[in-house]
């Protein structure tokens, strides 16, 4: 469990949980969706360590000082965030065409295409970050928001669908020019008897994973408004990512950062590099070229390993994780490994409806040596993963500045391999959504870049677990991922056998 957006989802939802003494109560105005309630419930004890640590250790008002507005006329270049300025740096080197985020979504019905344009345009202008240009004086980046009124959808009539996949893979791998573009395009492709697909594209610069949620719910609202002549019911933006950047770069110093750092160098000193057998030579400098196959795990599997989560006191988050762990030693034959995580770092009430790059990554170390078991294995994964929550505030890059003295060109610094887990909260049977007389749904394309060795994600509805992994094609052949995916599949039917079995 990522706690600070488990909490802001609660939020959103109008949940509170209380805490007093041991007992964790949930109140709310309104029905508690039945999922949310097994959630909580499956994860109570984590939740109670979590408020309690916080409560007795009287950090929270520390750990989270409020970010307010910046005085505009106070600065002259407004600073990137660190996270900005680690992309912005790769962009320079060689291009970031890998750092693309599309959005492509089927549209079915009698379509009205000046109002979908004023949507995103608005969408647009509402989010500073997204008409921001990132410039540089003297080798530094800054940031220059500039007005959306020049944004427009591009259009496109696709004849025969059979060739839009080509098109979207073109459309999708364009890179950004980001001294001078937008950070979020969109081109509606129409396909003839009242089919379309829109494809949008953020620039993880300006964007992260949380994000894509907002523009589809922020999209979905402001067509339905202008359709129907209403007005849109949208939260009002009180900050905008400039304000972040400032308070990030002012307050993230000092004793706050200090600590943070120095609990990061203890964990990450002369970690090692993950060697898994490859088909091809690695290149000299880091391929962003990829592909992604994905699987899903049967009703009962996904049954037995909630059901462990629940008897051990962790999450399906620290499950997964431990298990890919054991699959990459395996492969490796390594005991020291390293993976990288993200997580959502909006750690204050009003991030959560904002569009910007706040995500922020965890290098989650791990030692297999010895005669662990799985159920060892487990323990040792939760303590970790509770302690880089607790140090998240510490941003990836300034880790990286710490702990790698030397930058190899040919790979990621401090983890080749990440692993992602999201909730999907909505039913998995729910594949589409109505608007407005168009019926709205996900459309499949083809992902051909890769920002890591291997990106293995999960994430689990209310039926069962879905597995995707993202490979860089010029390490790996789809044969070889495949078997991965398959022995990963056999470690989790055996982990739900008996988790008391040395991993080894």
């Amino acid at each position: 469990m990522e706690f600070s957006s488990f909490f802001q989802r609660l939020n959103r939802e109008g949940i509170k949980l209380v805490l007093k003494g041991d007992l964790l109560s949930v109140k709310s105005n309104t029905n508690i969706d039945p999922t949310v309630l097994l959630e909580i419930k499956n994860n109570k004890e984590l939740i109670i360590q979590y408020l309690k640590k916080y409560q007795d250790e009287n950090t929270t008002e520390e750990l989270l000082k409020k970010i307010t507005p910046y005085n505009r006329d106070s600065f002259t270049k407004i600073p990137l965030s660190y996270s900005q300025e680690r992309l912005w740096f790769l962009d320079q080197l060689g291009g970031s065409a890998e750092y693309n985020m599309p959005i492509v979504l089927r549209l079915d019905g009698t379509l009205n295409i000046s109002i979908l344009e004023e949507s995103l345009q608005t969408i647009v202008s509402r989010h500073e970050v997204l008409r921001t240009n990132l410039l540089s004086e003297d080798g530094i980046g800054y940031q220059e928001v500039i007005e959306a009124e020049n944004w427009f959808l591009e259009q496109e009539v696709v004849s025969d669908e059979e060739l839009l996949g080509s098109h979207l893979n073109t459309y999708l791998n364009k890179p950004f020019d980001l001294s001078k573009d937008y950070k979020l395009r969109a081109c509606l492709y129409t396909l003839g008897n009242e089919k379309h697909v829109l494809a949008c594209i953020f620039h993880h610069i300006a964007s992260d994973g949380w994000s894509e949620g907002i523009l589809v719910h922020e999209f979905m609202e402001l067509y339905s408004a202008l359709q129907s002549g209403r007005e849109a019911v949208l939260p009002e933006l009180s900050l905008q990512y400039a304000d972040y950047a400032i308070w990030q770069r002012k307050y993230l110093e000092g004793a706050v950062l200090e600590n943070q750092l120095s609990y990061w160098e203890s964990k990450l000193r002369d970690v090692s590099t993950l060697s898994l057998p490859m088909d091809h030579a690695r290149p000299s400098v880091q391929s962003n070229a990829g592909a992604t196959i994905s699987f899903e795990l049967d009703k009962k599997i996904s049954t037995s390993l909630n059901s462990i989560c629940q008897e051990e006191g962790v999450t399906l988050f620290m499950l997964l994780l431990s298990a890919f762990k054991i699959l990459l030693s395996r492969y490796s034959g390594q005991d020291d490994i390293c993976v990288g995580t993200p997580i959502a770092n909006r750690t204050q009430s009003e991030l959560e409806g904002m569009i910007g790059f706040f995500v922020n990554t965890l290098a989650l170390r791990s030692d297999l040596g010895g005669d662990l078991s799985f159920k060892d294995l487990l323990t040792m994964v939760k303590q970790t993963t509770l302690e880089g929550y607790d140090n998240q505030l510490a941003p990836f890059e300034k880790v990286v500045d710490r702990i790698a003295i030397t930058r190899d060109m040919s790979m990621t610094p401090l983890f080749q391999v990440m692993f992602d887990f999201k909730n999907n909260i909505k039913n998995s049977n729910e594949k589409e959504e109505i608007l407005e007389g168009i019926v709205i749904s996900d459309y499949e394309f083809d992902m051909v870049t890769a920002q890591f060795d291997l990106i293995l994600s999960a994430s689990e509805g209310n039926q069962n677990i879905s597995l995707e992994i993202n490979y860089c094609t010029a390490l790996f052949d789809k044969a070889t991922i495949d078997r991965m995916l398959l022995h990963y599949q056999e470690l989790l039917v055996s982990i739900a056998d008996n988790i008391t079995q040395p991993i080894s």
